[in-house]
């Protein structure tokens, strides 16, 4: 039970995310070592002890990882040398970050202008950190890229959010 107590704490899961951020944006593949297991399991932990649904974790880090993937086709992020589309760092990212749409981040996705302003401003200015450290560089003009990223995320973080509700099935597959 106190197991359960403490993977349920919205702050134990933002304080988790926040570490991996870090590791994993400043890091990238020389913290690959720690972080992808910290989050992996950390992650099954969360879907062992049913906190979250395997579906709630892997739809929307699957839509987020297709999202940068297109923009990285597209040529607006450039994350170097790759074999990814996507680097496996990002790819993590993407899993870390699920787990607190359900979680700590919960409150965001619960009224949608602000998951609708959270997308066009949150998401757009973590990009923006992101390249200021040099882990993506953006291909465009920089403001053009952010505007082009928050009008992207103001669309899509709803349907990530949307993704881990309960309902969500119910809704779109009666």
């Amino acid at each position: 039970m106190k197991l359960r107590a403490a993977f349920s704490s919205k702050l134990c899961n933002i304080i988790f995310f926040n570490l991996m951020w870090v590791g994993l944006v400043i890091g990238r593949e020389s913290l690959l070592g720690l972080t992808v297991p910290m989050v992996l399991i950390y992650s099954a932990i969360l879907v062992f002890i049913e906190i979250i649904k395997i579906q709630q974790l892997l739809v929307p880090a699957a839509l987020g990882i297709a999202i940068d993937s297109i923009l990285t086709m597209l040529g607006i992020f450039d994350f170097g040398d790759t074999t990814l589309l996507i680097p496996l760092w990002l790819i993590t990212l993407w899993i870390a970050f699920s787990t607190t749409l359900t979680q700590s981040l919960k409150f965001v996705g619960n009224n949608w202008l602000v998951t609708v302003t959270s997308g066009a401003i949150v998401l757009p200015f973590n990009y923006a950190v992101g390249e200021r450290l040099g882990a993506v560089t953006f291909a465009e003009n920089y403001f053009l890229t952010v505007f082009i990223v928050g009008i992207i995320w103001s669309a899509c973080l709803p349907l990530l959010f949307a993704t881990t509700d309960e309902s969500f099935k119910k809704k779109f597959t009666a």
